[in-house]
């Protein structure tokens, strides 16, 4: 693709001042050429003197030169020379489109990334309350679990406290019942008979005896 100084270079080709400037350099280089031509050594001046037949044939291919070219340039300049510089200028607006396409996809692409980036931030930040809330939430149950697990145990220490406490009065209870049931019936029978030594150890032996029978 052609650069736009180029295009601007091709573009002053249509001013006149630079056609002028080719229609003399033509004019100047046809006897230069003419004389190499022909195998003279030496130089020709620029501007050969008007002297001679060749001088004067010399400038009429000069002249011939200058309205071919002129003819050339009159014909090719609404047609060809027009259609050139409309290419280059559609290849110009070509460029200059496709450069204006490539900023709006770079604008596009870096707005795609800063929306991504915010994204990605926002779900990063969004991860991070997740992860503090789950931690709060499991550090919560936790704390419930355990102060649970502590409630359960004081509940069954106090239970077992109070079944032993029960089981324990009831026992005492109990051995009142049988001491008292015991003496009785001592009583009864030491009101019933006079007792030696000998038959009061029998009843307190007895008497022992019928208490281990029931606490069995």
């Amino acid at each position: 693709m052609m650069s736009n100084s180029t295009i601007r270079a091709l573009q002053r080709w249509r001013q006149p001042g630079v056609l002028f400037v080719l229609m003399t350099a033509a004019l100047l280089a046809v006897p230069v050429l003419a004389h190499a031509a022909e195998g003279e050594e030496a130089k020709p001046p620029l501007i050969p003197p008007l002297t001679g037949p060749e001088s004067a044939q010399t400038y009429m291919q000069a002249v011939w030169v200058i309205i071919i070219f002129v003819i050339m340039l009159a014909v090719l300049y609404p047609t060809a020379w027009k259609n050139v510089l409309a290419g280059l200028k559609k290849r110009e607006d070509r460029i200059r489109g496709d450069i204006a396409e490539a900023e709006a996809a770079r604008a596009k692409a870096e707005a795609a990334l800063r929306d991504y980036t915010k994204q990605l931030s926002d779900a990063e930040m969004r991860v991070r309350d997740i992860m503090a809330k789950a931690s709060a939430d499991a550090e919560k149950l936790g704390q419930s679990i355990r102060m649970q697990a502590q409630n359960e145990s004081e509940e069954i220490k106090e239970r077992a406290t109070r079944e032993i406490e029960a089981a324990k009065d009831q026992a005492v209870r109990e051995v009142y019942e049988q001491g008292a049931t015991l003496a009785t019936s001592v009583a009864e029978k030491i009101l019933r008979r006079s007792i030696n030594p000998d038959d009061q150890r029998d009843l307190v032996e007895r008497a022992l005896n019928q208490m281990q029978e029931l606490q069995r």
